[in-house]
């Protein structure tokens, strides 16, 4: 079973590949380098908090997420499917209300439309 030191660098790899951001890139935006990103990331090296803050801040989160996802994860598996909802989510927690429910009757639309029978 995975540490949370381990857990805490999995939510930010997940985050940053979401964000298509390189090791070197999400470094270079709080001022560590990329090969310490790695060792967070693989759970060797410990993430202190005013980094663990401005890790947050870049992957449009807060540091109390990272760690509440962090311990409540058993299993999350990164694949294509969850990078592109996680991408989803995020794309979606950025709207405005009145988007939020544009895209929300968008999608009602599209399943509908995948439930109904195809006549032609």
């Amino acid at each position: 079973m995975a540490n949370l030191n381990e857990r805490i660098g999995e939510a930010i790899k997940r985050k940053r590949q979401r964000d298509r951001l390189t090791q070197n890139d999400l470094g270079g935006k709080i001022g560590v380098s990329g090969s310490y990103i790695s060792g967070v990331e693989s759970g060797q090296t410990g993430v202190r908090i005013t980094e663990l803050e401005a890790l947050a801040t870049c992957l449009r989160t807060t540091a109390i997420d990272l760690i509440n996802e962090a311990a409540g994860r058993d299993e999350y598996k990164f694949t294509t499917e969850t990078r592109e909802r996680d991408a989803f989510l995020t794309l979606y927690d950025g709207l405005s209300v009145e988007h939020k429910q544009q895209a929300r009757t968008f999608l009602m639309f599209l399943r509908e439309l995948q439930i109904q029978p195809h006549t032609n």
